[in-house]
């Protein structure tokens, strides 16, 4: 039987690629400058503020268009360029199942770049993605793939280097032997801190997470005083780790917990699902990092985690301290060289005490309380003669709960409710009394939907990786005449976007130059979006705060740069949305980089000389549109 051409060369590919899985010994090259020492600019694992940094950051001395080689054979499997993200990137599938990710790349090689730029300009579209027949794209070890660059969400020139196995998680490319990268430093521990975790926890007597100072001893450190504690409680540290010959604070990839010298937690981040990126979120304390911008840690698994990079002996990695008992910690962090520190600490379990010589460390007249997950703390300062333990009355529906202060700080009292026993509308003690701006509580793997003035909040079942205690609110800033619809705790973090509906009370709105903008407290402004239905206006989110409407009627600039066919292009307030440009009345691409807010021509093959009229249209999110038009 004759096979057709087409059968043929499937066949061929599946049985050469089928020779090639059996050979698997082939180690993998170093993608830059290999057989040279080289210097990472971040490592697996690292905490950024919504993902694990997957891969590594291979510096490249702050050039671009360095020799990009491919770590082992195989083919192109998938190509991407985008103006943000990863740039241009590109995926090679090798024989072992593995596939390696070259990231922020500058351009492509002559055979990848040509047949980029032609499905570009057959779709009309600068960012695409591409997946190549099998052996398309064929190369071997060492062969020249790409140039690197600074493309996408890149801060700065270097490259982006992955290995991913079969199932497309993460690896640690530092596992594979690469004698390019010196590392003779061990982790570096900055902080520690401990945490209270429910109604009953103290930590040195208050329920207050407690930060710590670490005293160093050569690649070791230590709290030199015993911390005193009683009930759950949970760990949190704060470090980072170096390489030879860099500056960068690089990510620690294994911690391990001793309690009195036995293992009792511990994660390596050594594989890692992109599904879960967005985990790290509880994998950090969320609310030390909105507050205070650090990111620490937590040596357990809070609620809602679902990575699964954890081994706990009991209670999730938290720890359960009993008065009069002695907890002798250690937390050794290693790096994937062998280097190992050690940071040690001495918990005694105590009895809560009830009078307390400290202070509070913000302005208090009368009253007030904070609300920190599910505990209510309310804040009095006692002086009613008849009674120095005065009860506290909390007004839930139609029913008044009394507590006792759970201690004093100095002459004020401090009480706590736990929210789960019911959501108060207000407190009362000697006569002084605070509402609860408590809307309701939100829960896990239940839609939630909150009637608050003026607008409607709605938490899908997806939403929560715990339990929330939303506040809303609604307000006209007279000085700027601002609506704000504020949707707090901004310090929870959620797996996903809530809804809301909104309906403004100003009249004045154009309705399709306005939309959504959350705010902060220095004033400034982010792009959320929103559609209108009548009187409404409709939008999602995945971070509280504070929204408003405003209204951008202002046009995208647009203004010539320096260099033939580069155009400089800018927007005030919403963001550019869209760019397209012809020339004689056809597309042609534009290449855009925001970081440098440039666009240029990018020409077809053969095109590069052709002369006409020129048109650039430019979009905002707002949907403001600027013209540029010239002769070329």
């Amino acid at each position: 039987m004759k096979l057709n051409k087409a059968f043929t060369l499937i066949f061929l590919s599946f049985y050469s690629f089928s020779k090639l899985l059996a050979q698997t010994d082939e180690t993998y090259l170093f993608p830059i400058n290999p057989g040279n020492k080289n210097y990472l600019a971040g490592t697996m694992g690292e905490l950024r503020s919504s993902h694990f940094h997957a891969g590594i950051d291979i510096k490249t001395g702050g050039q671009e268009g360095l020799p990009v080689y491919a770590t082992k054979r195989g083919y192109i499997s998938r190509i991407k360029v985008s103006t943000s993200g990863y740039g241009n990137a590109l995926y090679m599938l090798h024989p072992d199942g593995n596939t390696s990710v070259y990231a922020h790349l500058r351009e492509f090689s002559d055979e990848i770049a040509k047949y980029v730029r032609a499905a570009q300009y057959e779709n009309k579209t600068y960012e695409i993605e591409l997946f190549p027949d099998p052996y398309e794209f064929a190369f071997q070890r060492g062969d020249v793939i790409a140039k690197s660059g600074n493309t996408g969400g890149s801060t700065g020139p270097h490259l982006h280097f992955e290995i991913r196995d079969e199932q497309q998680r993460v690896l640690n490319p530092l596992h594979y032997g690469f004698d390019e990268i010196k590392d003779n430093i061990a982790p570096i521990a900055q902080r520690l801190a401990v945490r209270p975790i429910n109604i009953n926890s103290r930590v040195e007597n208050r329920f207050d997470r407690k930060d710590y100072y670490l005293s160093r001893y050569g690649v070791n450190y230590a709290i030199n005083d015993t911390i005193t504690a009683f009930g759950k409680i949970g760990i949190e540290l704060l470090g980072h780790d170096k390489l030879d010959g860099a500056a960068n604070q690089n990510g620690i990839s294994t911690i391990e917990v001793f309690v009195n010298d036995e293992k009792y937690h511990s994660q390596i981040i050594d594989v890692m699902s992109f599904s879960l990126m967005r985990d790290i979120i509880v994998h950090y304390p969320y609310d030390i990092k909105v507050n205070k911008g650090r990111t620490y840690h937590n040596l357990y698994v809070d609620n809602g985690n679902r990575l699964n990079f954890y081994e706990s002996k009991a209670n999730n990695g938290y720890l359960n301290i009993e008065a009069d008992s002695t907890y002798h910690i250690e937390i050794k962090m290693y790096d994937p060289y062998g280097n190992i520190s050690t940071v040690t600490l001495n918990i005694k379990g105590k009895a809560p005490a009830k009078q307390i010589k400290e202070r509070i460390d913000f302005e208090l007249d009368r009253i007030s309380y904070q609300v920190e997950k599910n505990i209510l703390k309310v804040f009095t300062r006692e002086n009613c003669e008849e009674d120095a333990n005065k009860e506290l009355s909390i007004y839930i529906n139609d029913s008044i709960k009394t507590v006792l202060p759970a201690y004093f700080l100095n002459n004020v009292a401090v009480y706590l409710w736990d929210l789960h026993e019911g959501i108060p509308t207000s407190v009362l003690s000697c006569n002084k009394g605070v509402n609860i701006s408590i809307n309701a509580r939100a829960i896990p793997h239940q839609a939630t939907v909150i009637n608050a003035e003026n607008f409607i909040v709605n938490f899908p079942q997806s939403a929560l990786y715990d339990t929330i205690y939303v506040s809303t609110a609604y307000e006209v800033r007279t000085q700027d005449s601002l609506e704000v619809f504020s949707i707090e705790p901004v310090t929870v973090p959620l797996k996903s976007s809530f809804y809301v509906s909104a309906s403004p009370q100003f009249s004045h709105y154009q309705k399709d130059k306005t939309h959504v903008y959350q705010t902060d407290d220095a004033g400034n402004f982010s792009f959320v979006g929103g559609s209108w239905s009548g009187e409404t206006i409709q939008f999602n989110h995945r971070s509280m705060g504070e929204f408003t409407l405003v209204t951008d009627d202002t046009p995208p600039v647009i203004r010539p740069a320096t260099e033939k066919n580069y155009y400089y292009i800018s927007d005030n307030l919403s963001g550019i949305a869209s760019y397209t440009a012809s020339l004689n009345g056809e597309w042609i691409m534009m290449r855009y980089e925001p970081k440098l807010r440039l666009v240029w021509i990018e020409w077809p093959e053969g095109m590069q000389n052709k002369r006409g009229n020129f048109e650039l249209k430019v979009k905002d999110n707002a949907g403001n549109e600027t013209i540029y038009t010239t002769k070329l």
